[in-house]
């Protein structure tokens, strides 16, 4: 297999950017285990470079004019392989080799087709936050996937929510360079697509299902009133110490399921299907509290906090989990598998190529320790493997936003 090339850096010229960023990729191209004819590229920029993007989209093709396609967004920040880059003009640009028809630019000029005999298994998306219907455009966007579930973040609002979405068969007259709605790339099964959430709350106390909710209030857990149920979590009530609790309620979040974890591995922390939503008051007649967003009757509710200690548990939880679903020959042994430090299957046959990490951008800078150790435990753990990527300001996972999380796509290929 070959590892995707891919280039980054910081620098106040957009065109000096580009310019490092090329001589990277072109370094990679000349060693003989990256891909040399890769097709379509993977381009995320800061908000400094947002006025520039039709240009530096336009230099990147000039560079790499057998590239049939590109992709991106801008973000809260960028990130590639060991570095993160937040408050910064900064450029993360990767290629990848993929099989021929194995994925699909997709856009609002030019959306998945609907239908259940989609070869598309999977899409990386990158949307708007300011859509007003992006709950529901995200879930027809899932169904129009045969796994039902799609993987990305949100565009920085900073300047514009700028994305790139760019293909030789839209032909000349489209420039590429989109401003919101949704966009990205389709993946069938043959591009080896591997994805997975990680979590960065610890919840407290016990889940219960809303059993009684007037619009964005939630009344009733487990029938008690749902007010009663966070106060006693916070060791103190509004009316006997409303300073303390008002300060206390600033750290605290509700996780929204479907339903209880059928595994005993989440019993004390969030699902992969848990949604964190922000607790925005109380409705003290009523006794509920009062959530961001609307949710369902018979959900389960926990209330959470965002926690480093969690973050990183969960973090590595996921890798490990990833590493031996790819590797179980190592994981019954204990014994790495040999190859440039990839992560070889040896029942496969398949490694990581390459992959795209979405975070949120209050887990970025020094939350895990310092700038860039969110990524050194990736790679602890996965191996050195190319990764580029972005901050957002919620995640992307399933059929759903999630908050300060993070969103992990792999690109798996023979070995």
């Amino acid at each position: 297999m070959k590892l995707f090339p891919y280039g980054h850096v910081t620098h106040p010229d957009w065109r000096m950017a580009v310019a490092l960023v090329v001589a990277q990729l072109r370094g990679h191209m000349a060693q003989t285990a990256y891909a040399t004819a890769p097709s379509l590229g993977l381009v995320y920029f800061s908000d400094p470079f947002a006025r520039h993007a039709p240009q530096l989209l336009e230099a990147l093709q000039d560079e790499f004019p057998h590239i049939s396609d590109w992709s991106g967004s801008v973000g809260v920040g960028v990130m590639a392989s060991h570095a993160e880059y937040l408050n910064e003009p900064a450029l993360s640009v990767m290629l990848l080799e993929l099989p021929a028809h194995s994925y699909r630019l997709f856009s609002g000029i030019a959306p998945l087709p609907v239908g259940r005999a989609s070869p598309w298994e999977r899409a990386l998306v990158h949307a708007d936050a300011g859509l007003p219907d992006l709950g529901e455009l995200l879930q027809e966007l899932a169904e129009r996937t045969r796994a039902g579930s799609v993987l990305g973040g949100l565009s920085s609002e900073a300047v514009a929510p700028l994305q790139l979405a760019w293909s030789k068969d839209l032909g000349p007259s489209h420039s590429g360079v989109l401003r919101g709605g949704l966009s990205g790339v389709a993946f069938s099964p043959e591009a080896g697509v591997v994805q997975a959430l990680t979590q960065g709350c610890q919840v407290m106390g016990a889940r219960m299902c809303i059993t009684a909710m007037q619009g964005h209030v939630v009344l009733a857990l487990d029938g008690r009133p749902a007010l009663d149920v966070l106060e006693e979590l916070m060791l103190v009530r509004l009316d006997a110490d409303p300073e303390r609790a008002t300060r206390a309620m600033r750290h605290i979040h509700a996780a929204l399921e479907p339903h209880a974890p059928e595994s005993a591995l989440h019993a004390g922390q969030l699902g992969p299907e848990a949604r964190v939503v922000p607790l925005v008051g109380v409705d003290i007649a009523s006794r509920g509290i009062v959530l961001a967003e609307q949710a369902q009757p018979q959900q389960q509710l926990c209330f959470c906090q965002r926690n480093l200690s969690a973050a990183r548990a969960d973090l590595l939880r996921m890798c490990a989990e990833l590493r031996e679903s790819l590797s179980p020959v190592e994981a019954e042994t204990g014994e790495p598998l040999a190859g440039q430090g990839l992560l070889a299957d040896a029942a496969a046959g398949r490694g990581i190529a390459a992959a795209v990490y979405i975070s949120c951008a209050a887990r970025g800078g020094s939350y895990f320790g310092a700038p860039g150790a969110e990524l050194e435990l990736i790679h602890h753990v996965l191996g050195d493997i190319p990764l580029v990527g972005f901050f957002s300001q919620a995640e992307i996972a399933g059929q759903q936003l999630h908050r300060y999380a993070g969103a992990l796509m792999l690109f798996t290929q023979p070995v």
